[in-house]
């Protein structure tokens, strides 16, 4: 590396282990560290070139920023949509520089390995907050603060998978037990954000896990599902009693059919949404429309309702190609790649039918991974193949 892709690089890693907790020590920090390395980032490309890692969710991550921009025409409230605007031109240019950047096995497992550091960060600081009764916006509930509580517990889920595979593609011993130990604690502070989809997402995690040992002996299995028993038993004992009765009223809340609130949202939303189903009220026109419906929200709980009420029919469907493209890639993969992506995939696909993440760094960092990931070890397979071909 020459000396200015060794800075962008240190600053990028520095930007991934903020991302899930930087915004505890300054409102706004990892997005700071991203500016010099956005432009450290286009000084490599003057310098180097550019590559041909770029993939289709990339084409689609900016025609649905374009698509934004044409959706403030007939927004009710421009200002506002400008501002929305404004966040999403910031993620699709962070999704392009990830995908410049994380680029090869080595730069994808200091990444993933980052980012699990700083979600063990993350949990370290809403211990320290629960110890001393610092709560969150909601009651009895612990996060980071400036990072919203539901959000923080799929951030932490998504650290789960990443040390799952890092453990699996590890040479050293070391680095094996340290990111397995990460798992349990990471799902603790899960746990003490009290948040039901992050238990939900977090368990596609240790699903994963349990998938990566399908090959283990039988013993092997015993063990570690009395490993995996005694570590659920801990986390549940050692967590407030708040937060427990919390993540378990999951079932009652689906149950009753509302889910706290949500399916009136979502209801009133669709309502919005028929009166324009092609173009949509108007890009982060929610708030403004569901006025007369005294829904008093801007967000609709539901990444994909969400995009659908104020984008319409055209934005939802760039949306679920940008997503959909993603999955074209992992499925190019061999087993074990296809598995781990899958994985990721799955955890922002069904953090996003309860919450509005689509806008969140932390969601578009994992989506570009994932892309970049997908395409690399696709293309990998595709000329192992022709190699196997060639030798038979």
């Amino acid at each position: 590396m020459g000396v200015v892709h060794k800075a962008t690089w240190y600053l990028l890693l520095l930007m991934i282990f903020l991302i899930p907790w930087g915004e505890g020590v300054y409102d706004g920090l990892a997005k700071f560290v991203a500016m010099p390395t956005l432009g450290l980032s286009l000084v490599m490309l003057v310098l180097e070139g550019t590559h041909r890692n770029y993939t289709l969710f990339n084409l689609f991550a900016v025609m649905l920023g374009v698509w934004y921009l044409v959706g403030i025409w007939w927004s009710p409230t421009p200002e506002y949509s400008t501002k929305i605007l404004q966040t999403y031109i910031m993620l699709i240019m962070m999704s392009l520089m990830f995908t410049y950047l994380i680029n090869d096995e080595y730069k994808f497992r200091w990444a993933y390995q980052v980012y699990v550091a700083g979600c063990l960060m993350a949990t370290g600081i809403i211990v320290y907050n629960w110890l001393n009764g610092i709560e969150g916006p909601y009651y009895e509930r612990y996060t980071v603060e400036h990072i919203e509580t539901d959000n923080m517990a799929i951030l932490l889920a998504f650290g789960i998978p990443m040390a799952v595979w890092l453990y699996t593609q590890a040479n050293s011993w070391i680095i094996k037990l340290g990111n397995v130990g990460a798992i349990p604690v990471i799902f603790y502070g899960i746990f003490l954000t009290g948040t039901r989809t992050g238990l939900v997402c977090g368990s596609i995690g240790i699903a994963y896990l349990a998938f990566t040992q399908r090959k283990a002996s039988f013993n092997l299995k015993i063990i570690y599902t009395g490993i995996v028993i005694g570590a659920a038993v801990a986390v549940v004992s050692l967590a407030p009693k708040s937060s427990v009765e919390r993540i378990f009223s999951i079932f009652a809340a689906v149950e009753s059919g509302d889910l706290n609130y949500r399916t009136v949202i979502w209801q009133h939303t669709m309502s919005v949404w028929a009166d324009n189903p092609i173009l949509g009220g108007g890009t982060g026109s929610l708030g403004h429309t569901l006025n007369p419906y005294y829904v008093n929200f801007e967000w609709a709980h539901n990444s994909y309702i969400q995009i659908l009420g104020e984008n319409g029919l055209i934005g939802l469907a760039i949306y679920l190609m940008m997503i959909g493209s993603l999955l074209y890639y992992a499925l190019k993969c061999q087993v074990e790649t296809k598995f781990f992506l899958l994985t990721l995939w799955f955890t922002i696909f069904i953090s996003q039918m309860t919450l509005h993440s689509q806008n969140l760094k932390e969601v578009w960092f994992v989506w570009s991974v994932i892309g970049v990931h997908g395409y690399y070890y696709s293309k990998k397979t595709a000329r192992q193949r022709q190699l196997t071909a060639r030798s038979t």
